[in-house]
């Protein structure tokens, strides 16, 4: 079916190229756009959590919770990671100014005489702490038979997506600047162990270390509203149909993890498939936006262990579903996307003594409503996630974002928001968790664990663009 799908696209887009519609060329035109801005913060988090495990007189202790060693048995209960405020590698000041966005974009368009259009874009990147010069560089044809995109941009599973992070204002309240202050947990998440294990007798209980230094677990709900397997600008192809009657469809390969001409080697993963299909339509003041997109691949990375290959991760396979209603000036979205158990490292399961995949799966949703009144723009939204792991609670993610937009000036306008967020790993009192296998200090940013983070934010920008 893929195969059917992609030829097709191929056809298509050859017969436009050789038979086209009739019609005056047009030389290529070329327009420059581009944007800054300078964004006030002001950050409170509320982190718990402890940073060292002791051993003290046959005890295990760390913060306020407490292990026995007797007859070869370990209770294991460590919380870690999240230092209280003011230990190292924390932060402690609680205001910030940032240049969240600096980028110029190029895009030149022109016309065959076959009535074929075509262009290309250039998105060049303009942060002094930028690494790469350019973020988006893609090819685009289009005509009558739909729209085919080639090069670095985002896949079908991204673009043709509705939800309420599309009517979030400002930085983009829960899809928004988080990652820039927000200090997470459960990264690099090595042994886990659901309540003791005895070395007398062999007796276990959920027990799993993960098979791969290299890759470990991670614990933390989802953040943000992207799906798994997102390609973001990878290198790709994409064909997007006409739309008939509101309704489009479109479809995106992306052989390699790699951009441009680095394919020497091919990545952990290859052949994402972004699929998606929408409805947008407008009846009188009523406009109604839906969508569904699927977003799967093949992991390729191995782990050996006595001359035996098994898949170091689990392969993506995920869906989303979303939607928009706006009547004038009011909108309100939704969205729900299910990862499954996309992408999860591979453990050793000491219960069941094997290899499987981290009993890790996780989803999100969201909803927002917005309100805009002549320069004013207004949204509300709301974003929760959940990752389920084991017999262990479920770690949950929550975040409340107010925004407010104001168009000072054509190309001028100023704005703010306020985040509220309640990150919880593993139902927000960690026990039985351990890192790295040993107490030790954790001061390196490799051992990241802790039980919740409760982060209360105001963020005030102004853009310019042209």
């Amino acid at each position: 079916m893929k195969k059917g799908l992609l030829g097709s696209t191929a056809l298509i887009g050859a017969a436009a190229l050789i038979a086209g519609v009739a019609g005056a060329a047009e030389a290529p035109t070329w327009k420059l756009t581009g944007n800054a801005n300078f964004q006030f913060y002001w950050v409170d988090q509320d982190a718990s959590g402890t940073g060292a495990a002791t051993w003290v007189d046959g005890t295990w202790s760390v913060g306020t919770k407490m292990g026995t060693s007797d007859t070869g048995s370990h209770k294991r209960l460590w919380g870690l990671g999240m230092y209280e405020t003011g230990a190292a590698g924390v932060q402690e000041h609680d205001w910030y100014f940032g240049v969240d966005e600096a980028e110029l974009q190029l895009n030149v368009s022109g016309t065959a005489d076959n009535g074929l259009n075509y262009g290309f874009k250039i998105e060049i990147n303009a942060l002094t702490t930028d690494s790469k010069v350019a973020d988006e560089v893609r090819l685009q044809l289009s005509g009558g038979w739909g729209t085919l995109q080639l090069g670095d941009e985002d896949g079908a599973e991204d673009i043709m997506n509705y939800g309420g992070e599309n009517l979030m204002g400002a930085t983009g309240g829960f899809d928004g600047d988080q990652d820039d202050y927000l200090f997470r947990a459960g990264g690099g998440v090595g042994h886990v162990s659901q309540e003791s294990w005895t070395t007398d007798d062999g007796t276990e209980f959920f027990h799993v270390d993960s098979a791969d230094d290299d890759a470990p677990m991670k614990l933390a709900a989802p953040s943000y509203a992207s799906i798994a397997g997102d390609t973001s600008d990878r290198t790709k192809i994409s064909y997007f149909s006409p739309r008939f009657s509101g309704f489009q469809v479109g479809a995106s390969i992306t052989p390699t993890p790699n951009n441009g001409d680095d394919f020497k080697a091919d990545g952990d993963w290859e052949n994402h498939i972004g699929l998606g299909a929408n409805y947008d339509n407008s009846f009188g003041d009523l406009r109604i936006r839906a969508s569904a997109v699927y977003s799967m691949r093949t992991n390729t990375a191995k782990y050996f262990d006595d001359g035996t290959s098994y898949d170091l991760y689990a392969d993506v396979g995920a869906f989303s579903v979303g939607g928009i209603v706006g009547w004038g000036p009011f909108s309100l979205g939704a969205n729900y996307t299910d990862n499954g158990d996309s992408a999860q490292p591979l453990v050793w399961d000491s219960v069941a003594e094997g290899y499987a995949t981290a009993p890790i799966e996780t989803s999100y949703w969201n909803v927002a409503a917005s309100f805009e009144t002549g320069p004013m723009y207004f949204s509300v939204g709301y974003f929760a996630s959940t990752l389920e792991f084991g017999p262990f609670d479920d770690s949950t993610y929550e975040h409340l974002a107010l925004t407010a937009d104001y168009t000072v000036a054509p190309g001028l306008s100023a704005y703010a928001e306020i985040n509220m967020i309640s990150d919880e790993l593993l139902g927000g009192g960690i026990s039985d968790v351990w890192v790295g296998g040993y107490p030790a200090s954790l001061a390196e940013s490799y051992y990241n664990l802790s039980s919740s983070n409760d982060t209360t934010s105001l963020v005030v920008g102004m853009n310019i663009s042209f």
